[in-house]
């Protein structure tokens, strides 16, 4: 299988439930990065036609593993969008998830690290087509979400629009411009003059004539008795 028909780049789409900048740890501790690209039908086709040859690759390969024999086919990665009615709308979901982080960058190409991305965001991803197969599932494909070119994006929220909210003539918010403040006063210094270092005594020097010093005379006297005291007794008192 060629790996030129396993990586692709999408038109710009919508994003839906982006986990971009931090991993969805619902469904496992340490979680997956993805997100849901809607695409109007016409820009969808050439994508879904590549992700139909690689998925019908991958259970021709698998049906001959099985000798010949049917297997399973899993869903594919890409479903129709349906309204609140459940009618179709004319465009695609495309479905992307990693459990690595991707690649992001916005609409001049530069790389954007830790921005956060919600629904709405006009987006292009890169991503790559992952063919697999288990007994429970079967035969199918994953895409593999690997890069994101944010072109307008949506952070925070909703835009008015998603609310069903338009311009109308009335009240109108400007922001307030922000205060520049004064740098702080330098901390201060202590100029006190600091105290002299104590001099420094010196012994007499000793000459050869010096008679030596009389030796005090010690005690023969006996201490006074103040009676005798244990170790116990002190250990008392001092408790």
């Amino acid at each position: 299988m060629a790996t030129s028909n396993l990586v692709f780049t999408t038109p710009a789409g919508i994003a839906q439930y982006p986990w971009l900048s931090t991993p969805d740890t619902k469904f496992s501790e340490t979680g997956d990065y993805k997100v849901s690209l809607v695409l109007t039908k016409e820009a969808a086709l050439p994508i879904i036609k590549q992700i139909k040859d690689v998925f019908m690759e991958n259970v021709e390969s698998e049906t001959k593993k099985n000798k010949g024999k049917e297997i399973k086919k899993a869903n594919p990665p890409f479903a129709e969008e349906l309204d609140d009615e459940g009618k179709a709308t004319g465009n695609i979901i495309i479905r992307f998830k990693s459990s690595y982080k991707p690649s992001m960058f916005d609409s001049k190409a530069n790389p954007m690290v830790d921005v956060n991305v919600w629904s709405g965001s006009e987006i292009k991803v890169n991503g790559s087509i992952a063919p697999y197969h288990t007994t429970l599932i079967g035969a199918g494909v994953s895409l593999r979400l690997r890069a994101v070119q944010v072109i307008t994006l949506v952070e925070g929220g909703q835009s008015a629009g998603g609310y069903g909210f338009e311009e109308q003539e009335g009240y109108e918010y400007v922001e307030a411009p922000k205060l520049e403040l004064e740098p702080a006063p330098e901390a201060f210094i202590d100029t006190q003059t600091p105290e002299p270092a104590a001099a420094e005594i010196k012994e007499p020097v000793k000459r050869a004539d010096d008679k030596p010093a009389a030796e005090t005379k010690k005690s023969s006297e006996p201490l006074p008795e103040t009676g005798e005291v244990s170790l116990d007794d002190l250990v008392s008192e001092w408790e």
